[in-house]
């Protein structure tokens, strides 16, 4: 399963490269409760969860203060650190999350079990608090990829038409989780279903006597009550959703 990975000896010479004041106790994370993903068993489905390093704060000299959150593995476990720093030194909260996989009848469980928190301060003079982070609403947050194929009996004109017609067109606002990347292409749209925003590439492609649609999408899970997940019934929506367009 990807998730934007760092290797571990980065995130070990974040907490030791710079003289530090003593941390805060490790925390043992005993109330927070776990996150899962019901994924399909007929197709890889990759998880991302969001990353970024991002300028909160700037003086004569440039930034003064970052905001940051970097992800990494370490002997199966899934590890995210979240940081203030400016540009060299800062403080963060290491976060070691357990992985586990329990495969039933129809899906794959994937579950996310946040176990203790390490948190650090680096610097002497003024450090920075160490930040906090809601782990279990950020896990709740991710980004998939699917792609699948639709035949239409329209032609690729008319199947190009509905989509102008009954979707969203994304400008640019859009996010690809591990990246700078924006969309703003002309044939990418946007929906939401099962409460999930989701931005696709549409091809149509003349096709027999109707049309193939080509659909490459991007779903982003949103922050909600639900400790799973169920990837599989999104994706199910997803498709019917195109479907629907496609032969409206």
């Amino acid at each position: 399963m990807f998730k934007k990975v760092m290797t571990v000896a980065v995130l070990a010479s974040s907490l030791t490269a710079c003289k530090s004041t003593p941390p805060p106790a490790e925390v043992q994370l005993t109330n927070i409760p776990s996150v899962s993903y019901k994924m399909p068993l007929d197709q890889s489905i990759d998880i991302s969860f969001n990353a970024y390093n991002t300028c909160v704060s700037s003086g004569d000299s440039g930034c003064v203060k970052y905001d940051s959150i970097k992800t990494a593995e370490s002997s199966g476990d899934f590890l995210v650190e979240k940081r203030v720093h400016n540009g060299t030194i800062g403080s963060g909260a290491v976060y070691t999350i357990k992985q586990s996989t329990e495969r039933t009848a129809d899906a794959n469980i994937v579950t996310y079990q946040p176990v203790k928190m390490t948190p650090y301060q680096q610097g002497f003079i003024l450090p920075f608090a160490v930040p906090s982070i809601d782990i279990a609403a950020y896990l709740k947050n991710s980004q998939f990829k699917t792609k699948f194929e639709i035949n239409s009996e329209y032609p690729s004109q008319s199947v190009k038409a509905n989509f102008d017609r009954l979707m969203k067109k994304v400008h640019g606002r859009f996010r690809i989780y591990g990246s700078n990347s924006k969309l703003g292409l002309e044939d990418y749209y946007m929906t939401t279903v099962d409460g999930a925003k989701v931005v696709m590439l549409v091809e149509s492609f003349p096709y027999r006597n109707g049309s193939k649609v080509v659909v490459n999408a991007i779903i982003e899970t949103k922050k909600s009550n639900k400790n799973v997940i169920d990837v599989a019934e999104i994706l199910k929506s997803v498709k019917a959703k195109v479907a629907e367009v496609t032969n409206a």
